[in-house]
């Protein structure tokens, strides 16, 4: 199983690709994304507080839905990178918030807005996030979501 020759090799690898990220830094800081997943920055996250909610829908008949994927992750500093996998098709729209109380719902008023950060890929509407507003492609990019204040 380990020999005299799988050691040398393995430690002759290891050379190389050192030497390989020694000398070219964006290898070293691309970071590497599995098919079926994208790589997504959440922006404006209050640190430390609750868990983010992320919903990712796959199109427009099953968005608010049926989700493809849903996460909670706990929420970490300012801003959060991650990466979210399970995705399939060319777009994929992104719906979160910052669940500030741990309750796993979205606090609203007595109108029903939202009183917890929230968030949507692409472009959220005045009224909130939609399939049409809240697709991107997904094309290897970083998703961005920017929570509101």
């Amino acid at each position: 199983m380990f020999n005299r020759s799988n050691v040398i090799t393995r430690a002759a690898l290891c050379a190389v690709f050192a030497l390989n990220f020694a000398l070219n830094p964006a290898l070293a800081q691309t970071p590497t994304q599995a098919p079926g997943c994208a790589n997504v920055e959440v922006q404006n996250v209050r640190p430390q507080q609750g868990n983010l909610m992320i919903a990712a829908y796959g199109d427009a008949e099953s968005y608010d839905k049926k989700p493809l994927v849903s996460l909670r992750l706990a929420a970490g500093e300012g801003v959060t990178r991650f990466q979210l996998c399970g995705l399939s098709g060319s777009e994929v729209a992104l719906a979160l918030f910052q669940d500030l109380d741990s309750d796993g719902r979205m606090g609203r008023n007595l109108m029903g807005m939202p009183t917890e950060p929230w968030g949507s890929s692409g472009t959220p509407g005045t009224f909130g996030p939609s399939w049409d507003t809240g697709k991107t492609a997904l094309n290897g990019s970083a998703i961005i979501v920017r929570l509101s204040q």
